[in-house]
């Protein structure tokens, strides 16, 4: 069990030059971010945010880039995360790769830690960390060689992005959803097939960290 430290809230010298309203949109981004695991839709945004127009979203997203409070790489979105600086702060262990990796080793530490940034610090509880290996959920925009951060559960609601332990042993990253009565792991790649065959819920995703170079 990893201890859990909330953070004081602080904000980047970047973010402190921001408007207002580029504050407020920011911080519903950062929420939404936080509950679904990954960087919101732009629709989500209009909803959360009460604007009206797509394109005003957009407007303010390429200006959150500008600031510094946002990072674009290709298609994709994402916080640009700074660590925390001084003071406490909460570490997670890197203990394996998903999807592959025996079941054995997956809550292993591998001897190497991650900081949580602020914005997930504050989810506390029993965290830890997995390297994403493959594409099966790139349109979730998690990519080869990102960081995902689970919040080890045995249960998880339809539509959240999961780790489940199949009946070999293995591992995998998908999206829980239900369709009829059963449960199905679904790629967020059309690629590749959903899941349907006997698995076990290991964590549900909280965050999600990429390094861009």
């Amino acid at each position: 069990m990893h201890k859990s430290i909330l953070l004081s809230k602080r904000r980047t010298k970047g973010e402190q030059m921001l408007t207002k309203k580029q504050n407020f949109i920011l911080d519903k981004i950062r929420g939404l971010r936080r509950r679904n695991g990954c960087f919101p839709t732009v629709r989500e945004i209009v909803a959360a945010t009460g604007l009206a127009s797509p394109a005003t979203i957009h407007a303010y997203l390429s200006r959150l880039r500008q600031r510094g409070a946002l990072l674009k790489k290709g298609r994709s979105w994402d916080l640009a995360v700074e660590p925390p600086m001084g003071g406490e702060h909460l570490t997670v262990p890197l203990v394996g790769i998903v999807p592959a990796g025996p079941a054995l080793e997956m809550f292993e530490s591998l001897g190497d830690e991650v900081v949580l940034p602020e914005w997930l610090a504050e989810k506390g509880g029993d965290i830890v960390a997995f390297r994403v290996q493959g594409q099966s959920m790139k349109d979730a925009y998690i990519q080869d060689g990102d960081l995902v951060l689970i919040k080890r559960a045995e249960q998880a609601d339809p539509g959240q992005m999961v780790i489940a332990r199949l009946g070999d042993g293995s591992i995998t990253l998908k999206r829980l959803k239900r369709i009829r009565d059963a449960y199905v792991l679904v790629p967020e790649n059309p690629e590749y097939a959903p899941i349907a065959a006997p698995f076990q819920l290991v964590g549900r995703v909280v965050g999600v960290l990429r390094r861009y170079r």
